[in-house]
């Protein structure tokens, strides 16, 4: 159903990922979208604690953010900041729905679109806060409205302990109503992917990206591919020449880290060692304690 890569598509377009292990969806964004993996401690673990059912991860050229799907509609959020700065062009935003949640795991469903598809419906419902709710640092709390928030000098905010805004209640709820719609009207209009499939289409836009791309395998960060040689599984070099298979000891010798060439992929037969990997720091970034007798593996994806 799906052509080769989404460059073909034409956009606004929404994709829809149903009943999946968000953890581990959220994750292989990072390691097979882009190199993002030094954002995925942060944005695991946000997905784990938010405390609503909704979360946006907003995917930019070099960054990805993930936080609580409210942090995208008031002006103080910072996916409302990322959202508003983010000028690349192909950037994309995804909406995490938790269904449920199993042994530590969150299940639920996955939209994918463009960031302006988002960016339009948050400039149409954007949150504006009543006031702000402030700490002095001997104890004292107080409430100011934002006119005279606005008006207090940057001396006396720093005097604060903590401050925070503050939004009407009867608002939140109305936003949480439209959300709650706006998601379901994306559902129903979307079109349906397993998640691997989804995934695979990402990855082959970074692997062409690459400086010498191989369209045959999965594009991979150097701190994956460090973390698959550590397990003994196979990793390949992307080099002018061609793919070569990188040899553990030979990589740690041979200082191949710090080489001109660090782009790296492995072979469709070799996606079990990455599902594993995959599953090993999705329990740790999320704080789960790993089920032994249910791990699962990922079948070879058929031919590119």
């Amino acid at each position: 159903m799906a052509p080769v890569t989404m460059k073909d598509d034409a956009l606004p377009q929404i994709h829809l990922v149903r009943d999946t292990d968000l953890g581990v969806f959220a994750y292989e964004l990072h390691i097979l979208a882009g190199d993002f993996l030094r954002e995925s401690e942060f944005n695991l673990r946000s997905l784990a604690t938010n405390t609503g059912p909704d979360s946006i991860a907003i995917m930019g050229k070099n960054h990805i953010w993930l936080a609580d799907a409210l942090s995208a509609y008031y002006p103080t959020g910072e996916l409302y900041r990322m959202a508003a700065m983010t000028e690349y062009p192909g950037a994309r935003a995804f909406l995490f729905h938790t269904e449920r949640k199993e042994d530590g795991r969150l299940y639920g469903d996955v939209l994918m679109t463009d960031l302006d598809t988002l960016r339009q419906d948050i400039e149409r419902n954007t949150l504006y806060p009543y006031g702000v709710n402030m700490e002095y640092r001997d104890g004292t709390k107080a409430e100011a409205d934002i006119e005279k928030w606005e008006a207090m000098e940057l001396c006396e905010k720093d005097a604060l302990k903590t401050w925070r805004y503050l939004y009407a209640p009867e608002q939140v709820t109305e936003w949480q109503h439209h959300y709650s719609n706006l998601f379901s009207q994306w559902k129903a209009q979307a079109f349906s992917y397993m998640p691997q499939d989804l995934e695979e289409r990402l990855n082959v836009e970074y692997m062409e990206e690459a400086q010498n791309p191989d369209t045959d395998m999965y594009r991979i960060p150097l701190g994956t591919a460090k973390q698959l040689l550590l397990d003994g599984a196979s990793v390949y070099r992307l080099l002018p020449g061609g793919a070569e298979k990188i040899a553990p000891i030979a990589a740690v010798r041979a200082g191949l880290w710090y080489e001109h060439y660090r782009e790296f992929a492995v072979t469709p037969e070799d996606l079990g060692a990455l599902d594993r990997l995959v599953r090993r720091e999705t329990d740790r970034l999320m704080r789960i304690r790993p089920q032994l007798d249910k791990s699962q593996e990922r079948r070879p994806s058929p031919e590119r």
